[in-house]
């Protein structure tokens, strides 16, 4: 079977670059409270963390401990150009697999060792970087594939395989956290939205605007249920070979993330989570900018996209 080009794995690319980005835009939020956020003097004291410590795992407390570091600004300012400078270079591509490796393993280092500042966010980062490291990023899009430095064909059966890991795991996120809402009351009787964006900590510069929206009980039943519904059916509908369906409910699940980010100011993980679903199924959205790119570049390609069409995630 005839190997799949770079323009046919385009998803591949957006998880590398969605990945890079959001560990600069970490580094970015970060860089200026690193002592106060992980230093031994820090807000989370080690009479805190040593009971949550795992003694097999690996973690930046460990680390400084077991070097005895005494400048842990210079130490942890360091690790962070580090982790920078891996982040700039699995952004384009180059020496791919080390960056992500590098990256991976700094960001373990400081989710193991302060968890109690973790969250939700975090963990989809790890999971993502990990996705990075073992999937064939460095083929689509990248200074590794310009350079020669690496194989640029995927066979369409390792394609599938790689999407279909990211879909699945995405779908059962999905599925799993909208069955968790199923219990609670205040997503029964549609007001979860409503008391979330009263939350003093959920607090931007849109709330008033959605507050007076929401403070119309059918508009909070509207959101709290249409949130719970695309939650509950998008890992079922999304399967379903109708395009035009699937475009909807992608957009659908799209625009509830930057709604989250918008309103709620929870930016970090709003962007984590656009860059898993478009890893994951953003072929249906990209299926006409690919054929356009190989109408003007690759024209001996078109017969064969249409071979792969329906391994490239859903029959995108």
């Amino acid at each position: 079977m005839k190997p799949v080009t770079f323009n046919h794995a385009i998803q591949l690319a957006v998880l590398r670059i969605g990945v890079a980005i959001t560990i600069l835009a970490k580094i970015w939020v970060e860089f200026d409270q690193l002592e106060m956020l992980f230093s031994q003097h820090g807000i989370i004291q080690d009479v805190l963390t040593k009971p949550l410590d795992i003694s097999y795992v690996i973690s930046l407390p460990k680390v400084i401990d077991f070097f005895g570091i005494q400048n842990e600004h210079l130490f942890l300012s360091s690790l962070y150009a580090v982790f920078g400078i891996g982040a700039c270079f699995l952004l384009f591509g180059f020496q791919t697999k080390i960056s992500a490796f590098i990256c991976l393993l700094i960001h373990l280092m400081v989710f193991n060792g302060y968890n109690l500042l973790a969250f939700g966010f975090d963990g989809f980062l790890f999971t993502l970087l990990f996705y990075t490291l073992i999937f064939p990023v460095e083929k689509v899009f990248s200074l590794d594939r310009l350079m020669g430095r690496t194989d640029p064909f995927i066979a369409p059966d390792q394609l599938n395989f790689y999407l279909r890991i990211l879909q699945i795991h995405l779908c059962i996120v999905y599925f799993t956290a909208g069955f968790s809402k199923l219990g609670g009351q205040e997503w029964m009787n549609g007001t979860a939205i409503w008391k979330a964006i009263n939350q003093p900590q959920f607090y931007t510069g849109l709330t008033p605007f959605i507050k007076s929206l929401a403070s119309y009980p059918w508009v909070s039943a509207a959101l709290t249920w249409g949130t719970l519904a695309i939650e509950l059916f998008f890992p079922l509908l999304i399967w379903i070979r109708w395009r035009k369906m699937q475009a909807i409910l992608l957009l659908g699940i799209l625009l509830m993330h930057v709604f989250i980010g918008a309103v709620m100011g929870l930016q970090m993980f709003a962007w984590i989570m656009i860059v898993f679903d478009l890893s994951a199924f953003g072929g249906i959205l990209f299926k006409w900018s690919n054929q356009l790119f190989l109408a003007i570049f690759d024209r001996k390609s078109n017969a064969y996209e249409e071979e792969i069409s329906g391994l490239n995630g859903c029959r995108n």
